[in-house]
């Protein structure tokens, strides 16, 4: 298995997008777990790469968290002053918007916790679209069941973050740089606590 290598330079600007790391406490009681979609193979972005549920930021995102109060905890919360208030909000509600969309998950804004932010680079070593993406981790809510969607995602798992990288390492399935790093990360944490 191996992702389409790019060396084109992309001269549009990056596209606003959020992905959620969906954590539960590891099986064993050491460490957590993460849940991870397979996309489609003839998807345009990271086809059949295993990635975190995720997609763009839509208009429509903006508009869902209207309570000042609500959307100003938001935008504290994600630390980024130049950002503004509504987009902040914009990000946290398209990371649980998609969560739906991609495993069938409902997760709270509330309930999001910024992690980490990757912007594409111009030229983008495995695709030709640039994205600034900020990625949120959340708990599994209690009696919820994570599944792939059949249509942007073909196949999903929780993985151990040590055991997704050994098999990326193998060759057995493929990661984007941010997956690899986030996996690395999350391995060093003893429980779902640690890492939120």
């Amino acid at each position: 298995m191996a992702l389409e290598l790019n060396d084109e330079v992309v001269d549009t600007p990056p596209r606003d997008s959020a992905s959620v790391l969906l954590l539960r406490e590891a099986a064993n009681g050491v460490g957590v777990e993460i849940f991870m979609v397979r996309r489609h193979q003839k998807s345009d972005v990271l086809g059949g790469a295993y990635v975190f549920p995720g997609g763009k930021v839509d208009e429509a995102d903006a508009g869902v968290i209207r309570e000042a109060a609500v959307m100003e905890r938001l935008y504290q919360r994600l630390g980024e002053p130049a950002l503004g208030r509504e987009m902040a909000a914009a990000m946290f509600a398209a990371a649980a918007r998609e969560t739906v969309e991609e495993c069938h998950v409902t997760v709270r804004v509330e309930e999001l916790v910024p992690f980490t932010r990757w912007i594409t680079p111009r030229t983008p070593s495995l695709q030709r679209k640039r994205f600034d993406t900020r990625f949120f981790a959340a708990p599994l809510p209690e009696g919820a069941q994570a599944v792939h969607d059949n249509h942007e995602a073909v196949d999903s798992i929780w993985f151990a973050p040590r055991l997704a990288l050994e098999r990326y390492w193998a060759g057995e399935i493929d990661l984007a740089p941010p997956q690899i790093m986030s996996l690395a990360q999350l391995s060093r944490y003893r429980s779902l606590a640690d890492a939120l």
